[in-house]
């Protein structure tokens, strides 16, 4: 892991705000990290071994962890783009870590969905959510002793794929090492079977994670891969409504047939 050469923040700043009538600002302040995965060049997370993701995975753990102690951090994405469709300007196979002073209106509103979910039900909603998909079975893509990996009922695009922790947690610092073995392998075996084709096409994964302001009941962490086979375009700006030409069923259904040859485990 090092410094990113071209970060988007600066880290020998001072988190300063500026309020102007109703304009908030802070400066640049924050974190950008590289996490290299591998001296091959060629050798995607697809195709690694699962001891080989499990390491990447602890150094998300231990930066994460590092980070949240410092008051300045009020946020922290861990995230990987692979390939040019998905944003990435390095081809070496890498990750990325982001932390920030600030909590962005898009994480504070998945926030709210949540406290309203628990206020309402006096449950998590993501707990909730898969236990009903693991009840009906028709989205679901792979299960673990501690991991589903779940198509969305309503997924902004096609073969998106979530990876939740069977057991609530809220922040990625809490999972256990033998979580993080069971992780590697349900995240390898999504990434080499997560599409029709066998390209291991451009994709995001994130790790979805709770700012640590907001550990609790509410907030379930879990991983997003998002494979990269349909573009944002002017309906999708302009509505907020999202086209996907996959059912959620069908992808499901169709990644059941896929065999992984390096998987340590067959889908189910």
């Amino acid at each position: 892991m090092v410094p990113n050469r071209f970060a988007a923040l600066a880290r020998d700043l001072e988190p300063t705000r500026t309020v102007h009538r109703s304009r908030r600002t802070v400066n640049g302040f924050g974190v950008h990290d590289v996490i290299i995965e591998t001296p091959d060049h060629s050798q995607g997370m697809a195709l690694m071994s699962g001891a080989h993701v499990a390491d990447v995975l602890r150094i998300y753990r231990t930066r994460y962890s590092e980070l949240s102690l410092d008051p300045r951090i009020a946020h922290i994405t861990i995230f990987k783009n692979h390939g040019s469709d998905a944003g990435t300007s390095l081809e070496h196979p890498h990750s990325e870590l982001v932390a920030t002073p600030v909590i962005s209106h898009q994480v504070r509103e998945r926030l709210q969905q949540a406290l309203n979910h628990y206020d309402e039900y006096g449950d998590c909603m993501f707990c909730q959510m898969i236990q009903e998909e693991l009840e009906e079975q028709a989205r679901v893509v792979m299960v673990t002793p501690h991991f589903a990996a779940v198509k969305l009922f309503a997924s902004a695009s096609p073969f998106s794929t979530c990876i939740y922790p069977l057991r609530h947690m809220a922040s990625f610092g809490y999972i256990s090492g033998a979580g993080i073995n069971d992780l590697a392998h349900v995240l390898r075996t999504v990434l080499a079977s997560s599409t029709p084709d066998s390209k291991h096409p451009d994709f995001n994964h994130t790790i979805r994670i709770a700012p640590s302001e907001c550990f609790g009941a509410r907030y379930h962490c879990y991983v997003s891969i998002i494979p990269r086979m349909t573009r944002v375009a002017g309906f999708e700006l302009g509505s907020g409504i999202f086209i996907n030409t996959v059912l959620p069923e069908t992808a499901s259904e169709f990644l059941h047939q896929v065999k992984v040859d390096h998987a340590d485990a067959a889908v189910v």
